[in-house]
């Protein structure tokens, strides 16, 4: 249950459940701010959970501001939904095809004019929240 839904309590104690480490790229400040009173300092995104880019998990987590790391993505270790430590690294320490999945994803997200996404159902990766797809097949250029 807690699984399908997003909830990270029930995630945190279910035997099935293994952790997993997953990546993202850091939002903007004005995003992850802990003084945004309507967020609190939360932030969701969704995160590549292995290199093949065919496992997605969206994450709803607080890093805190990037304490001055050039090209910032977080580094969450996670069990479903339930986010342990959340870490802030350098683009440097992430292996490219997590870069390069992510890039997929976000170009799959926001960009109109792909064709390949035009056919696609996008309301998906607003609605659920664990994805299964390969995301760098869906994406052309």
């Amino acid at each position: 249950m807690g699984y399908y839904k997003g909830i990270g309590t029930i995630d945190r104690f279910d035997p099935f459940l293994s952790y997993k480490v997953g990546y993202t790229k850091l939002p903007s400040e004005k995003e992850i701010s802990p003084n945004n009173k309507a967020t609190n300092g939360y932030w969701t995104a969704w995160f590549t959970d292995n290199a093949m880019g065919n496992e997605w998990t969206k994450l709803t987590l607080t890093t805190g501001l990037n304490p001055g790391v050039k090209d910032p993505y977080v580094m969450a270790y996670h069990k479903g939904s339930y986010v342990k430590v959340a870490r802030i690294v350098p683009r440097t320490y992430i292996n490219q095809t997590y870069v390069s999945n992510l890039a997929a994803l976000d170009a799959l997200l926001n960009h109109k004019g792909n064709t390949a996404t035009n056919n696609h159902d996008l309301k998906k990766y607003k609605t659920q929240i664990h994805i299964s797809d390969t995301v760098q097949q869906l994406v052309t250029e």
